[in-house]
């Protein structure tokens, strides 16, 4: 275990930025498939912020703009905050595909677990007016899965972890 440095946590809230623009992507994609104005999930972003009203009378330039920040300093915290926790686990643990995806996966549902069904729960209940497996899916795989993969690769380059290190 070693304590993570100021630059690990500024690479991490690196990662967790690149995380949070696939996330991001895959909700506005996933709205528009579905018919609906693939806006609206950085409309919610903003929501955070500026409240409900972000929802529909706050001029778009200004939710977008508000959306974009929210969710990037979200995600850039949530990556730094990945990097400290995995500082705890061994090197294996860090260098590993396999156990870094099952930490990141773990991590995006953490995340919708603590964002959407805890504080959103009290603080944004209009969140609630969206189907909540999807969110789930999105978080896990949007957010956990790349953040994990990014963390994974910087891990193996900084430890030295060759092609077909040892499994065990």
């Amino acid at each position: 275990m070693r304590e993570p440095s100021a630059e690990t946590m500024n690479q991490g809230a690196q990662y967790g930025i690149v995380a949070g623009i696939v996330f991001a992507g895959l909700e506005v994609t996933s709205w528009a498939l579905m018919g609906r104005s693939p806006l609206m999930p950085i409309r919610m972003m903003a929501s955070v912020v500026l409240g409900e009203a972000a929802l529909q009378t706050t001029p778009l330039e200004v939710a977008m703009i508000v959306g974009i920040v929210v969710h990037l300093a979200i995600s850039a915290g949530l990556g730094a905050l990945y990097t400290v926790l995995n500082a705890r686990f061994s090197t294996i643990t860090q260098t590993r595909w396999e156990r870094q995806i099952v930490c990141g996966l773990l991590f995006g549902a953490l995340i919708w677990g603590v964002d959407i069904q805890l504080i959103a729960r009290g603080l944004f209940p209009w969140f609630y007016f969206e189907p909540q497996g999807p969110q789930l899916v999105a978080h896990v795989l949007g957010f956990g899965l790349p953040l994990a993969l990014f963390y994974a690769n910087a891990e193996r380059r900084i430890h030295h972890v060759g092609r077909w290190a040892a499994t065990t």
